[in-house]
């Protein structure tokens, strides 16, 4: 808005009433809702050709949490970041593909991480958790690896890279809901899941990890609930054989053991350089 100033004479062409203002108003929305009609109707092909090509909304997704990520840590820190959720999310995508369902590639979203979308069910509880174990196995790998070549170069980013990767992979095997843990543990009990809210409730409110987690929360409730409505549907998620059920629950425990250790380890060895 330009408001008019008392220093201009009033004879002057340029001396004038808020109407003229108004106009240059309504002039500027007006450009501005051409300007939206504009990106709706162009930006719709754009996203159609995103979908289209699965690369292209991957990269392109992955690019904008990089940006987003960057004013958290720097660019180092996004793109490790991003390379550990990618590498991670790939974990599941392999798994889904190799029993012959189909998946989309990694879909990322700024600070809420990533998703994958499958286009059909696995056909059994046990095989839904091998598609959850998949990503953290996937994900600890890359963790692992990068804590590898930390110890070859010693570069710093590398070392960050490892921790963050431990840190997303621990949080994952949490047994609730839509995470990871959920998924493994689900043929397990159901009381587990109960006990992997209220330790995730725990974490929130103590301020251990972010405020986001309310739609972590917000989403596996009410398939905690299911569980205990519908004694049919506890009754499938833990029908399979005891055997294949504890040895998915032992590989659990086991992840979540190395990736505890190195978490602690990586955090050890990056206080030095945060002093």
């Amino acid at each position: 808005m330009y408001p008019v100033t008392s220093d201009i004479p009033p004879e002057s062409p340029y001396h004038s009433s808020p109407a003229p203002t108004a106009k240059r108003n309504r002039g500027l929305l007006g450009g501005l809702g051409a300007l939206l009609v504009a990106a709706l109707a162009y930006g719709k092909y754009a996203f159609l050709i995103l979908v289209k090509i699965p690369f292209l909304l991957t990269a392109g997704t992955a690019l904008v949490s990089v940006v987003a990520y960057s004013f958290l840590g720097g660019p180092w820190f996004a793109v490790g970041l991003v390379l550990m959720i990618f590498v991670h999310e790939m974990g599941h995508v392999i798994e889904i593909r190799r029993q012959g369902m189909a998946a989309t590639a990694p879909i990322f979203i700024p600070f809420l991480g990533a998703a994958i979308f499958q286009r059909s069910h696995a056909q059994s509880p046990m095989r839904q958790a091998q598609i959850g174990i998949a990503g953290p196995i996937a994900g600890t790998v890359g963790a692992t690896v990068a804590l590898i070549f930390y110890g070859e170069t010693h570069w710093v980013v590398l070392l960050t890279w490892a921790y963050y990767g431990f840190l997303i992979n621990l949080f994952n095997m949490i047994p609730f809901g839509m995470l990871d843990g959920g998924w493994i543990l689900a043929p397990t009990s159901k009381w587990v899941q109960v006990a992997g809210v209220a330790f995730l409730a725990f974490l929130w409110i103590t301020g251990t990890i972010s405020p986001l987690v309310i739609i972590i929360l917000i989403l596996g409730v009410p398939m905690v609930w299911q569980r205990f409505r519908n004694p049919a549907l506890d009754a499938y998620l833990t029908s399979g054989p005891a055997g294949p059920r504890i040895a998915m629950g032992l590989a659990w425990l086991g992840l979540v053991a190395y990736l505890a250790f190195f978490f602690l380890q990586t955090e050890q060895m990056l206080t030095p350089f945060l002093r």
